[in-house]
């Protein structure tokens, strides 16, 4: 067992994904079926031995909250440590109306009364936005320790092969000796040929976070990329670890959707489980194929009852797609029903969802239609 405080934050900032977030937080969304971009992160201190880990929150988490529970189902319910959900609220002493945080720093800073508790010696911060398959936080600790950094910071030089760099993502600047001496930020998703851009992954030892954070909230700057690792560049040895593996980014519906779709390539797949990925456990009945059915290229929870024909197509639990229903490159989520003679083509649809009979939701790759929780089209 490592002696590493594992800290997640729930949200983005600079995310666009429209109706999705709208009553979730992004690390409570869905993903490749019966999964929540959390059960990710999570299964990912989980198998590299980290089991104290703080969950930072900033709105609408209420859906979080109910999917972890306790944290049975990752191993994370312990008398000592175990995962713990942080609300903008969980200072003693806050008031209701304090408002939302201004940055990674103030988020720390809310919490910094927890963060304290912790008995661990190294603090690993992740975000939500970009996850990475397999990481193995031991073989970052030690490379942190052996290369004695104040902090390492994890980047990649490319997405899944595409050269492309997301908007609004960070991108770090090392010389010939991994140290960091600048940052850059991506305004458009504009193609440059060479960079390393932050996967918001961060080692350092917990004492120097805390300090750290205390220092920025008493000049009233509240940036992790700009107000410590860009304006302490100089003073800090700031080390770069390369992530090769595969990973998904999600910060706009399309990334979400491409996201989705991956995960119906082997070789994706074969990345992503290469260790157990561990979510909330739901006794389901296995899915039901009616005679006339057909299903291509897709994913199929537990739970659902096929009558028409899906391809290419993530559908989550309990999903009823119905007879001359065809559903193609959609995202379907728990509970929704297609009813008969529906036409579905890049749509996402969220759960709880009925789209009466004959209807056709036909959206394009770049740009799909979404249609949100509960809705009656």
């Amino acid at each position: 067992m490592l002696n590493v405080l594992g800290i997640t934050f729930a949200y983005n900032d600079r995310e666009n994904l429209r109706e999705l977030t709208q009553i979730r937080t992004l690390a409570a969304l869905p993903i490749a079926g019966k999964y929540r971009i959390i059960d990710f992160i999570l299964s990912g201190f989980v198998n590299s031995g980290i089991h104290d880990v703080s969950i930072i929150t900033k709105n609408n988490y209420h859906s979080l909250i109910d999917h972890i529970g306790a944290g049975h189902d990752w191993d994370l319910h312990r008398k000592d440590a175990g995962v713990r959900i942080l609300t903008p609220l969980s200072k003693p002493g806050m008031k209701e109306n304090a408002g939302l945080y201004k940055g990674t720093i103030e988020a720390l800073a809310r919490n910094l009364h927890s963060i304290k508790r912790s008995t661990a010696e190294y603090v690993i911060m992740t975000g939500s936005r970009v996850v990475c398959f397999a990481i193995d936080y031991a073989d970052l600790l030690d490379t942190h320790i052996k290369s004695g950094a104040d902090i390492t910071a994890v980047y990649v030089d490319e997405l899944n092969g595409d050269k492309r760099v997301p908007m609004n993502i960070p991108v770090f600047h090392f010389d010939e000796a991994g140290k960091l001496t600048g940052l850059s930020e991506n305004e458009d998703d504009t193609s440059p040929q060479e960079v390393t851009w932050s996967v918001g992954i961060f080692v350092m030892k917990k004492p120097l976070l805390e300090a750290l954070v205390s220092d920025c909230i008493a000049r009233e700057a509240y940036s992790f990329h700009k107000d410590i690792l860009e304006h302490l560049r100089d003073s800090l040895y700031i080390k770069g670890y390369h992530y090769k593996k595969q990973l998904f980014e999600i910060s706009d519906v399309t990334g979400y959707m491409n996201a989705n779709m991956n995960f119906l390539k082997r070789e994706y797949r074969e990345w992503a489980f290469a260790y157990p990925i561990y979510t909330k456990v739901k006794d389901s009945v296995p899915a039901l194929y009616s005679e006339g059915s057909a299903v291509k290229n897709s994913i199929i929870s537990d739970g659902c009852k096929i009558e028409g024909k899906v391809e290419h197509s993530v559908i989550s639990r309990g999903v009823k797609i119905g007879v001359g229903a065809t559903v193609k490159n959609c995202v379907v989520m728990q509970g929704s029903e297609i009813m008969h003679g529906v036409e579905l083509q890049y749509a996402i649809i969220d759960k709880d969802v009925i789209v009466r009979e004959n209807q056709k939701l036909i959206g394009h790759e770049k740009y799909p239609v979404v249609v949100e929780k509960r809705s009656i089209v």
